[in-house]
């Protein structure tokens, strides 16, 4: 696979030309569960792609085990690299699977994804975007895998726990209005380096 060094704050990783390429801001996911990580969490990480959102969460906390999940092999490759390049492959397992398809009889207490959040009748806007398009366009404006994420991942969530997913500035009313009818309370969104809603984070907490 050809590769490149995308540099962060605190970490490096390697990129694939089959696989998602993450952009500056992912250590928003960090900054956005900081207030409310525990004392012991199980996390799950949807459509990993480079490791770079694992790796940033266990960069910066190591009371974490992390299950991160592509259904892209040459994600799952180049993610493990990343991870044992950043000396976190400890805190951070790697599993092949389609959202929750092959997740069984397991709980988290956050269950995090960057998932495909375009829309292709904008696809226009997208055009020197280079990443593969399965990782960047959805159904339904764009809204289809979160929808679906929210959906399913309900039963996957410990007591008290909580989702962090990201998306489209002018797709956060229509997640919180979807996350309140299946049950989950919106906490707060995270802004990006641009001051645009990037991460919002809902619980089912009572």
């Amino acid at each position: 696979m050809k590769s490149k060094i995308i540099e962060f704050e605190n970490f490096n990783i390697k990129t694939a030309d089959k696989v998602f390429s993450p952009r500056e801001d992912v250590e928003i996911f960090p900054k956005a569960i900081k207030d409310i990580i525990k004392n012991k969490n199980h996390i799950i990480e949807l459509g990993t792609g480079t490791g770079a959102i694992s790796i940033s969460i266990a960069k910066s906390f190591n009371n974490v085990e992390i299950l991160a999940t592509d259904i892209n092999p040459s994600a799952l490759e180049i993610a493990t690299l990343n991870a044992k390049l950043n000396d976190v492959s400890h805190l951070i397992k790697f599993k092949k699977s389609n959202w929750f398809k092959d997740i069984k009889n397991k709980k988290f207490d956050f269950i995090l994804s960057n998932p495909p959040y375009l829309s292709k009748y904008n696809s226009f806007h997208y055009k020197d975007l280079s990443d593969p398009n399965s990782s960047l366009y959805s159904q339904e404006n764009g809204l289809y895998d979160i929808y679906k994420i929210i959906k399913s991942g309900i039963k996957y969530l410990n007591d008290n726990s909580y989702m962090v997913i990201e998306h489209s500035h002018n797709q956060t009313l229509y997640l919180k209005d979807f996350a309140k009818a299946h049950g989950l309370q919106f906490i707060k969104s995270e802004k990006d380096n641009f001051g645009f809603n990037r991460v919002s984070v809902f619980s089912n907490r009572v």
